[in-house]
């Protein structure tokens, strides 16, 4: 009996890896995308890359998850700025988000008050946008904060999916915390003379990332 090729083999484990399914059941998704794969023929490349049945499979890690989807992936996040207005000290949220693969950053803007309308605005204008950038986007990691709900909401008729990141788990979203330090680098200098002083430096900071700082 000849052997299957290798694009085979590697379709069997990827299916595996990315879903928690049984020997029959990955052999009945391989026929439907043109591959023959009998359940034991599944079962003896499971175990030749050391992967269990399905009942003790626990699927991909956070980590494997998110370097097999890099490409696709954004990251959004909040960091507050205080600024100083005519009616004194004004606590802003910066929101943001980053592309996993390049790094590439979208300053979205900033507000004191990131309620639901304002965040529903922000996911349309992102929305708007996408064609601009050359990297896809077909899901985005977040936090569980509540005014996530409306962004997620208007990004689902974009076919983007929310992500949320366990609670109490900034590490889960750690490329948005490596450019909320980047930014702080600069903007911990700066006393910041109300909003457009504040978003001219996010927008001077996004140009210096995006267009010279090495990655």
């Amino acid at each position: 009996r000849p052997r299957k090729g290798q694009a085979t083999e590697d379709l069997v484990v990827w299916l595996a890896e990315e879903n928690i399914w049984g020997y029959k059941r990955i052999a009945g998704e391989m026929k439907k995308l043109g591959h023959k794969a009998s359940p034991s023929y599944v079962r003896d490349i499971l175990k030749k890359h050391g992967l269990p049945p399905a009942p003790h499979r626990k699927g991909l890690s956070w980590k494997q998850f998110i370097q097999a989807h890099m490409d696709t992936t954004w990251a959004a996040d909040f960091f507050t700025e205080e600024v100083w207005t005519w009616g004194g000290l004004v606590t802003y949220y910066v929101f943001f988000l980053i592309h996993l693969g390049t790094r590439r950053v979208y300053i979205a803007g900033c507000t004191p008050n990131p309620d639901s309308v304002w965040m529903a605005q922000q996911a349309r204008n992102f929305g708007m946008r996408l064609d601009e950038f050359p990297q896809k986007c077909r899901r985005i990691i977040h936090d569980g904060a509540e005014s996530f709900r409306a962004f997620d909401r208007i990004l689902e008729s974009e076919e983007i999916e929310g992500v949320k990141t366990p609670a109490h788990a900034p590490m889960c979203n750690a490329f948005a915390e490596r450019f909320v330090r980047e930014a702080r680098e600069t903007l911990n200098t700066l006393i910041l003379m109300g909003d457009r002083h504040l978003y001219h430096a996010l927008k001077t900071i996004e140009r210096h990332h995006n267009l010279h700082r090495p990655h």
